[in-house]
């Protein structure tokens, strides 16, 4: 059985060392928008693949487009993050629409400054980026966006609707140990990296971050 534990953490290991070079490499020559959205993309890919390779092993994740219970709950981000979907809100969406994204934005990074995290959590906010059930800046989202999964539809919709249970069991989201755990290391990977180039870690709540940058802009 060790030797099974062994070899099954080689691939996740491996792959959470090349995020972890990659990333460090990629912010140490410096900062920018297309850096920032490159490593979303990257990592976006690396935790897609292993998604599909257990569902084709057989892995019932119930995830699928329009589903989008988890773009209510709450989400923080790396710096690199909230910037990718900036440059995304600048460069890939028509003005209209990144308009009304901006003021939802702000909107909810105001109610989010009167909330604890855990009101937060159970608030039922919907993501600025959600839009017709299915996220505007996709290819770009957040690792923790990336990574949340479920094997359950019908229990991310209980959660959903009964929010004040999250947290009980009888609100728990089923996953896989094996994706939660690769996916976790991924996202450490990044913070050991950014570190590493000689940036903070640690993430921000995505909306509070994201009016943080179009502060900035002004």
């Amino acid at each position: 059985m060790l030797g099974v534990m062994q070899l099954s953490r080689e691939p996740q290991h491996r792959e959470a060392t090349a995020t972890f070079e990659h990333t460090a490499a990629e912010l140490g020559k410096g900062r920018g928008a297309a850096t920032s959205a490159a490593l979303c993309r990257r990592l976006n890919g690396v935790v897609d693949r292993k998604t599909e390779a257990l569902r084709e092993q057989g892995a019932a994740i119930a995830c699928a487009p329009r589903c989008d219970y988890c773009c209510h709950l709450r989400v923080t981000v790396f710096a690199h993050e909230a910037e990718a979907l900036l440059a995304h809100l600048r460069t890939r969406a028509s003005t209209g629409e990144a308009a009304r994204i901006e003021a939802r934005i702000r909107a909810n990074a105001k109610q989010v400054d009167e909330m604890t995290a855990e009101q937060h959590r159970s608030a039922g906010l919907a993501c600025a980026f959600l839009n017709d059930g299915l996220c505007s800046a996709h290819d770009v989202r957040p690792s923790a966006c990336a990574a949340y999964h479920s094997l359950r539809r019908d229990r991310c919709e209980h959660a959903f609707r009964y929010p004040e249970g999250i947290g009980t069991a009888q609100n728990s989201r089923p996953a896989l140990l094996e994706l939660q755990v690769f996916a976790a290391a991924q996202i450490e990977a990044t913070n050991a990296g950014r570190i590493a180039a000689g940036l903070p870690g640690g993430q921000s709540e995505l909306h509070q971050a994201l009016r943080s940058l179009l502060d900035a802009e002004v």
